[in-house]
């Protein structure tokens, strides 16, 4: 078997694993929750920005979170999918969000790639870090 193919499934295999909200970082935790109220918020056609606000009592990390949340969902190669503001459980797409702002706290550019490697576009990588290192930097 060539090893692109063992390395797709194992790509699968990860993704397919059910990763749990509690065991993020604040920060992650922090961002899926935005991502979650901004896509309620936009099904709902109303601005995100005054209870991301409220919630962390920032104005300037709403609109950073907005920002990245916008970012995502203009870059990312097919429809984000997120789960109910209840659920425990994060999608694959949650998933990788999460890791990109591990990444992200960490200023770690080559790990950030390497989460998006084969799943964003690469010239979309900049966008995504630049959005998702200021939304993070302005959680705390």
């Amino acid at each position: 078997m060539p090893a692109t193919t063992s390395n797709a499934e194992a790509v699968i295999a990860a993704l397919a694993e059910l990763r749990d909200l509690r065991s993020l970082s604040l920060a992650g935790v922090q961002v899926v929750s935005a991502i979650r109220l901004c896509a309620v918020a936009g099904r709902d056609g109303i601005d995100a920005v005054p209870e991301l606000a409220r919630r962390h009592r920032n104005l300037e990390a709403a609109f950073a979170l907005q920002d990245m949340v916008r970012t995502v969902t203009r870059t990312w190669p097919e429809p984000f999918m997120v789960g109910r503001a209840c659920c425990l459980r994060l999608t694959p797409d949650e998933a990788t969000l999460a890791a990109m702002v591990r990444t992200a706290r960490g200023r770690d550019r080559k790990g950030f790639g390497a989460v998006l490697q084969g799943f964003v576009r690469a010239d979309r990588h900049e966008a995504l870090w630049n959005a998702c290192v200021h939304a993070v930097a302005l959680l705390g």
